[in-house]
């Protein structure tokens, strides 16, 4: 007798998402508010990694981005984002995008190397700039990674109109992403999880 297992829904898994970043990352302290990497305070505070760095959980983060990029792009799509904190959610979206590759890794450093070929992208040679191009992150608040990512992949001729984040904190980051010409697609806002 065969069993059937059928793969849970874009909506099921987003709502499994939002309940571990909830459950491992989430935190929020309105008496003692959190340092941000940008420097700024906020009572809001999300440590993605704590998520992330679950390998079901890494997983189910990579089916919802690459599920929100198949609603948007068909065909071969360049997934692109600043080191460090976009590579685990662009491999695991290309890993959930399937063989043949249909979403391709580019992996922008914070500086070009300084030995070897001295590259600041790493990605497949051979990629054609008329390929479509995304920016992905981890967390964006002011884009300020991303921005800095999407400047690279400009330069090498790339277009970009759309970035994909987990969590967009709702500081800016929306707005300078316009400016550029990109549209941010968060899966989750901060406001989503605000307990107050």
């Amino acid at each position: 007798m065969y069993s059937f297992v059928t793969m849970p829904s874009f909506e099921e898994d987003r709502a499994r998402l939002k309940d571990a970043i909830r459950k491992f990352s989430y935190r929020e302290n309105h008496e003692e508010p959190f340092t941000l990497a940008s420097g700024k305070k906020s009572p809001y505070y999300f440590d993605l990694k704590q998520t992330l760095l679950q390998p079901e959980y890494l997983a189910l983060a990579g089916r919802v981005v690459a599920g929100q990029i198949a609603q948007q792009y068909s065909g071969e799509v360049v997934t692109a984002g600043l080191t460090m904190g976009a590579d685990p959610i662009i491999y695991a979206a290309c890993l959930a995008a399937g063989i043949p590759a249909r979403l391709i890794p580019a992996i922008v450093r914070k500086e070009a190397k300084d030995h070897g070929t001295g590259k600041k992208i790493e990605m497949l040679k051979g990629i054609s700039p008329s390929v479509p191009c995304v920016m992905i992150d981890d967390v964006i608040t002011t884009a300020g990674s991303t921005l800095k990512a999407f400047s690279a992949m400009k330069e090498a001729g790339f277009s970009v109109k759309h970035a994909y984040c987990i969590l967009d904190r709702g500081e800016g980051g929306r707005e300078a992403l316009k400016e550029n010409g990109v549209e941010l697609q968060p899966v989750f806002t901060a406001a989503e999880f605000r307990e107050k």
